[in-house]
């Protein structure tokens, strides 16, 4: 067998440091890329009232048309201050969206922004399929906040946020968020 001469070793060294470094610099944008295409989402704008829940776009068109179909919603609307969830004399409404997001099925985030109504009791958990639910704290929100808790998961199964209402004794949840 013939030795390799010392010059053959430092070129071939050369030649393997730079195709590593080819191959890397090809790999790296792709890599970011992938990972900012694993976040996930689901969204679902809903009116609350004691009714029930309209889901917009799906049950009625819009808080608008809502209001113009039901007019005895109009005040929790025009001054939500001024009716309680619990009230007798005027119906309760809430009108927001909540939000569950996803980033690589690693952490999940569920969000509720409330645009209008009167002031709500909530409590955010996150179930994941194969794991246990967790549940977040008691919190209040009033018309022009958001809320959010978030969890670290394990990439195993699918996920979903809810929302519990205190006063209605009712959870608000999102489509199942595909992990796979």
């Amino acid at each position: 067998m013939t030795p390799i001469s010392r010059r053959a070793k430092f070129t071939s060294r050369i030649t393997a440091t730079t195709a590593l470094a080819a191959c890397l610099a090809l790999l790296l944008p792709g890599t970011a890329f992938a990972e900012m295409g694993q976040v996930r989402t689901e969204s679902r704008e809903v009116i609350i009232t004691e009714e029930g829940v309209y889901e917009v776009g799906e049950d009625v068109e819009s808080l608008e048309v809502f209001l113009e179909e039901n007019p005895e919603y109009a005040p929790a609307v025009e001054d939500p201050d001024g009716i309680s969830t619990l009230a007798n004399t005027s119906l309760p409404l809430t009108h927001g969206t909540l939000t569950t997001s996803t980033t690589n099925c690693n952490s999940a985030t569920v969000r509720y922004s409330k645009t209008s109504g009167s002031r709500l009791t909530i409590r955010f958990s996150i179930a994941q399929v194969g794991r246990l639910t967790q549940t977040g704290g008691i919190m209040s929100i009033v018309a022009g906040q958001s809320r959010s808790y978030s969890v670290s998961l394990r990439p195993i199964g699918n996920v979903q946020g809810r929302m519990y209402v205190t006063q209605q004794g009712t959870t608000f949840t999102n489509n199942y968020i595909s992990c796979r």
